[in-house]
């Protein structure tokens, strides 16, 4: 069972991590977005406000590539900086009116595409599969 579930879970996590994923569900979204600062991107919309340091921890990434693309991203005007209130250094990025537009466009784009793979699904198969990854992302969230 055990390592059922790891494996499930690499699965899942590796279909979302794919670049080439990626650059297709960009396509299929019709938005103008670079590949390489699409995950970039979606985990500041999940996570905001955050930081330069949570995005490139959580992202596996240098400060500097993240902080460049997010150079990128507000120079498109999809996100918004400014420096901490408690430290200068550390800049609060969040998504811009534009950004949020955006974002609105890639859930719709991501849910059109899993209801489409659960079609075959049966209602009570979804829920269930809602409520357990939701237990699961709590439980996860409490490890320290």
């Amino acid at each position: 069972m055990d390592n059922q579930l790891i494996e499930s879970l690499v699965t899942i996590v590796t279909f979302f991590n794919r670049t080439d994923r990626d650059q297709a569900f960009i396509k299929q979204a019709g938005v103008d977005l670079e590949a390489v600062s699409f995950q970039l991107f979606v985990t500041i919309g999940r996570m905001q406000p955050t930081n330069v340091s949570d995005l490139a921890n959580i992202l596996g990434k240098s400060h500097s590539s993240v902080s460049r693309q997010i150079d990128k991203l507000e120079q498109k005007q999809l996100v918004t900086t400014k420096d901490g209130e408690q430290d200068a250094r550390v800049r609060s990025i969040v998504l811009s009116g534009s950004g949020e537009k955006l974002k609105k466009i890639l859930d719709q784009t991501r849910v059109k595409m899993i209801d489409s793979a659960l079609e075959s699904w049966s209602e009570d198969e979804k829920k269930a599969l809602s409520d357990n990854l939701g237990h699961l992302a709590k439980t996860l969230k409490n490890i320290k």
